[in-house]
């Protein structure tokens, strides 16, 4: 095809317009599920608004309006947010400006800023999902959009159809290579350059406080919480426990982990106070962005990622909140023995409000005047949970008023893992047990298409750590005593039974594992080498391949640009020049039917000369030939024609029979 330069003055045609407008539409389509509805509902009435001056004739808007309604986009934005500065108030701010941008679009220069701005407004999605399929639907806007820029540079002689689609499309497929080659080789920087998708609401995950209800919401969530690739045999899922934040406070109705607790440093040498039991399970976890500064570790820790911290109850934490898929290497025990336990801790792990749940705090004191041994009182209290009418339920009963463990002991007993950590945790204070939750996820589900256990949202658990004076800290998780499916199937056997199955049947469940199970090792594939491709991985592959220093991969870098370049320079050189446009190759078609008939075109021969000669020895084609001849000297030496008088050309040339 040729190429020709759109003139300056000239107005958008209908047809580039409308694939402007559209590829604009889908740009701003994802953003509408986090802007507000004010700000959705402007860009909308500047779309239409635009759509109707260009086919009905509405006039667009003057500078004073223009003003106007920009100080309105401003405004709307500002009470939003109360600012018009971060991703979340300048993408809305982006995608309104870029809607009145269209009302004052009429030249191929204007156009071509919106496009611009397009690009902007499309990679701004990643800001909030980095998922595949967000991925495939802006490559699609991106190759909208370049077909949109196409279109404005062919200008009103350009083709009908999808060619500036399928030219966008080429340009594409030539660009792969070299972003792979970048991709591959550039310097990653430390963090993300997008940041990492905002958080939604609801099931983004455990929080450093607990109260009634708050895990029983991650329920039945299947987001994924966290990616776990044993280096050996897989630990039984009784033993899959999770560390995450550690609560030792309470007013009765909230946990919190209370005040700050000592901190160790990774590598800081052997912990006096743990005794591991058994060798160590080394594994590998990718953990999903959950904007806090903790990591979970399979419990109990005994090595620690470069970087990270431990606190003195062995919860592994991070200088910086993790906004960003992170990986890391980890060694545990699961069977080991913890002491441990100076007079601040004891008090910290006695705590309790005076007036809050009466009622289980006078049960717990019972029960130390009935026995002295603290390990066969513990005992007492599982049993009591075990022989007593209570349920494990993903819907337990609201609790109000301000003694919510009474109410579920003695009234509801219906709960979740929290429920019965928290009230277990109050009986064991009373009776002067130290006692502390710890939060985090207990199980998870192995992925046999990939071979990751994958721990999700629903699999948010709570237990407790009691201090016994002969064994110290132990696990015990009350839960076990009232759902013991939960702990040794997962939460995987507590859906089934109370859901029978996700289709109701044995075999649409095994239909929808298999499918999931797929689905989910082709996101790991693409969190573990896309989204996860940082600096620590991009290391450790450029090593394998012998680039370990810069000097190295600075070299590949030009020699791999440089070969793409050398092949693509090639590629175009081996063409036999320049593509006809449809005119010119129609008119050649032309000539090689009369030549077939012994009437060839002369080099030097004009068509108006070619087309006398024809006629002279072939009066029989007078007709044919002058309107043929007439129509190509028309559209290739007079004004740029149209393409429907292109396609008709073309016609008249296919029926031509000499």
């Amino acid at each position: 095809m040729t190429w020709r330069r759109a003139a300056p003055d000239l107005p958008l045609t209908p047809a580039t317009l409308r694939l402007l407008l559209i590829s604009l539409a889908l740009a701003v389509a994802p953003h509408v599920t986090h802007m507000p509805v004010a700000i959705t509902l402007l860009c909308l009435a500047f779309g239409l608004w635009r759509l109707r001056a260009d086919g009905q004739g509405w006039p667009l808007p003057g500078k004073i309006v223009r003003l106007l309604l920009t100080l309105m986009v401003l405004a709307a934005v500002f009470f939003t947010y109360g600012t018009i500065v971060g991703p979340d108030p300048g993408t809305a701010l982006l995608a309104a400006m870029l809607g009145l941008k269209l009302l004052e679009t009429r030249r191929p220069r204007d156009a071509a800023l919106v496009i611009v701005l397009g690009y902007f407004l499309a990679v701004s999605n990643v800001l909030y999902s980095q998922s595949i399929p967000l991925a495939m639907y802006l490559l699609l806007v991106l190759l909208l959009l370049t077909a949109t820029l196409v279109r404005l540079n062919q200008g009103a002689s350009a083709p009908a159809g999808g060619s500036a689609l399928r030219l966008s499309g080429r340009l594409f497929l030539q660009a792969l290579p070299i972003m792979i080659v970048m991709f591959l080789l550039f310097p990653r920087l430390p963090g993300p350059l997008w940041g990492s998708p905002q958080d939604g609401s609801g099931t983004t995950g455990l929080n450093d406080e607990m109260t009634p209800g708050s895990i029983s919401n991650l329920g039945q969530s299947d987001a994924i919480a966290f990616r776990v690739r044993f280096d050996g045999t897989i630990p039984d899922n009784s033993l899959l426990y999770w560390r995450g934040p550690i609560l030792w406070h309470t007013d009765g109705k909230r946990w919190t982990a209370g005040t700050a607790r000592p901190r160790v440093p990774a590598g800081s040498g052997a912990d006096r106070k743990l005794t591991p039991i058994g060798p160590a399970v080394r594994y590998q976890v990718t953990l999903e962005p959950h904007r806090h500064n903790w990591l979970y570790a399979l419990d109990l820790p005994t090595t620690l990622p470069p970087g990270s911290l431990r606190t003195i109850d062995y919860q592994v934490v991070t200088p910086q909140p993790v906004n960003s898929l992170m990986r890391y290497e980890m060694a545990s025990h699961t069977h080991y023995r913890l002491r441990g336990l100076d007079e601040g801790a004891r008090r910290r792990a006695l705590q309790l409000p005076p007036q809050a749940n009466p009622r289980t705090q006078a049960l717990g004191r019972q029960w130390r005047r009935e026995m002295d041994d603290d390990a066969a009182l513990v005992q007492r209290a599982l049993d009591f949970f075990h022989e007593e009418p209570f349920f494990y339920t993903l819907r337990p009963p609201l609790l109000a008023g301000d003694d919510p463990m009474d109410q579920f002991l003695f009234s509801t007993r219906r709960g979740f893992c929290e429920h019965y950590a928290a009230s277990f945790t109050l009986l064991m204070r009373a009776a002067g047990i130290p006692t502390r939750i710890v939060t985090g996820y207990q199980g998870g589900e192995l992925n046999p298409v990939d071979g990751y256990l994958v721990v999700r949202q629903r699999d948010a658990h709570a237990w407790t750590e009691v201090w016994l004076e002969d064994r110290g800290w132990v696990r015990i998780d009350p839960t076990a005593a009232v759902a013991p499916q939960r702990i040794e199937k997962g939460m995987d056997g507590v859906l089934e039974d109370s859901r029978g199955g996700v289709f109701g049947s044995a075999l649409g469940n095994s239909l929808w594992r298999q499918l999931r199970n797929g689905l989910d090792a082709l996101d790991n594939t693409w969190s573990q080498w896309v989204l996860g491709y940082q600096a620590t991985l991009q290391n450790q592959v450029l090593s394998s391949l012998g680039l370990s220093t810069w000097q190295a991969r600075a070299l590949a870098i030009v020699v791999g640009l440089g070969a793409l370049f050398a092949v693509l320079a090639w590629l175009l050189l081996r063409q036999r020049g320049v593509r006809p446009d449809p005119v010119t190759a129609a008119y050649r078609r032309f000539c090689d039917k009369l030549a077939r008939r012994g009437l060839a075109r002369r080099p030097a021969e004009g068509p108006v000369d070619y087309a006398d000669r024809v006629i002279r020895a072939r009066p029989d084609l007078y007709r044919e030939v002058e309107e043929i001849n007439r129509a190509y000297i028309a559209l290739q030496y007079g004004d740029h024609g149209t393409p429907a008088a292109t396609r008709r050309f073309s016609r008249m040339v296919r029926g031509f029979r000499p």
